[in-house]
């Protein structure tokens, strides 16, 4: 039996997790979803994320993607926000 929709697994880090207030969700999507699908759900979900996760650097399963793709996302993927990282 074919399947609807899919799960993926997303996750927060550095201020992307403080903002969220988790470090994980589960996005349900409609099968087929792509990255800029998942990145509307996360801003909705999210208000305090707002625009700020539509432009965030992405990793999915550990493989950073370019700001410009936007993949097909798969069951049970895992999507990692990281936002740009500063330091003195």
């Amino acid at each position: 039996m074919p399947r609807d929709t899919i799960k993926v697994k997303v996750v927060f880090f550095a201020s992307a997790k403080a903002a969220a207030g988790v470090d994980e969700w589960e996005a349900e999507l409609p099968e087929g979803s792509k990255t800029t699908a998942l990145r509307r759900a996360i801003a909705a979900r999210f208000k305090l994320l707002g625009a700020h996760a539509l432009e965030l650097p992405l990793a999915i399963n550990q493989q950073y993607v370019s700001v410009d793709a936007d993949p097909v996302l798969e069951h049970r993927d895992e999507v990692a926000l990281i936002p740009p990282i500063s330091g003195g």
